[in-house]
């Protein structure tokens, strides 16, 4: 898995020395680039065509990153398979349009070396395409859920938070975050809310703090419970928007949060973010 990760390193800074050394010289790349349904077969045609794609398009992300990964995990077949998941984001250096696609990737690796590569891309129109995770499969759990939060400022020191439009916390401000998805590492998870939820791509660093939240209905029966993480993040990109999930996102002064009604808990932990982030912490 660490070479899948090396890979998508290389892939994002277009180093094309990286990339053919990750292959091995009899490998098989299928539909990995932008444009196209090519099979190539060798390690030196397969480097030829990433030349190729690198002079057509240039990566939309920030610091001109063409791909976030979301998942890298390996597959129970016994034969060296690793699957990955990702979002691309692409320019085309012919006419300065832009090109997204979610998809996933098979590798299989061989002598630590990429012996077999396939994706499969879907277009879409935005990089904020998910919805929010319905109400009805967060209360009243068997078990707890896991939960991932945010912490990002302004260049100038702002925090950012949403207004929350569905339960626990309805209309109510608080950082911005959700739900971990079943075989999503936690930092993806940060760095998916963060994009559905405000429009901002990120890059979590630290985590801040680890705590629970549990709330009961009338009768003493948990309504709701959270073991929530929340992560020091840093801005890369994006547009600040609120998505269908939350009423509004803004970069608001910590000074001002008691105007907001923030609860306790998530003054306590902007507190310390800021902290962190005033010692360098990312």
């Amino acid at each position: 898995m660490d070479l899948v990760r090396g890979y998508y390193r290389a892939l994002n800074h277009a180093d094309l020395d990286a990339i053919g050394e990750l292959y091995d010289p009899d490998c098989i790349v299928e539909h990995v680039w932008v444009d196209g349904r090519d099979v190539i077969e060798g390690c030196a045609g397969v480097r030829a065509r990433y030349v190729q794609d690198f002079t057509q398009f240039t990566g939309a992300l920030a610091a001109g990153h063409r791909v976030d990964v979301t998942r890298v995990a390996g597959i129970e077949t016994g034969w060296g398979w690793v699957r990955s998941e990702w979002v691309r984001a692409v320019e085309s250096l012919a006419d300065g349009s832009h090109r997204y696609a979610v998809g996933y990737s098979h590798f299989w690796i061989e002598r630590g070396r990429i012996r077999r590569h396939r994706s499969i891309a879907t277009e879409i129109a935005s990089l904020t395409f998910a919805a929010a995770r319905p109400e009805s499969e967060r209360r009243y759990p068997s078990r707890p859920l896991v939960g991932v939060g945010g912490v990002a400022f302004s260049d100038d020191g702002r925090v950012l938070l949403v207004k929350r439009r569905h339960e626990p916390l309805a209309h109510q401000w608080s950082l911005p975050g959700g739900m971990l998805e079943l075989g999503e590492t936690l930092e993806a998870a940060v760095a998916r809310e963060m994009l559905e939820e405000t429009g901002l791509v990120v890059t979590p660093g630290a985590v801040v703090e680890v705590f629970d939240r549990i709330l009961l209905d009338d009768t003493g029966r948990v309504r709701y419970h959270f073991v929530l993480i929340d992560y020091l993040c840093t801005v890369r990109g994006g547009t600040l928007a609120a998505s269908s999930d939350v009423e509004a996102a803004e970069f608001v002064d910590p000074g001002l949060l008691a105007d907001y009604r923030v609860a306790e808990k998530a003054k306590d932990v902007i507190a310390r973010a800021i902290e962190m982030r005033l010692a360098g912490a990312r």
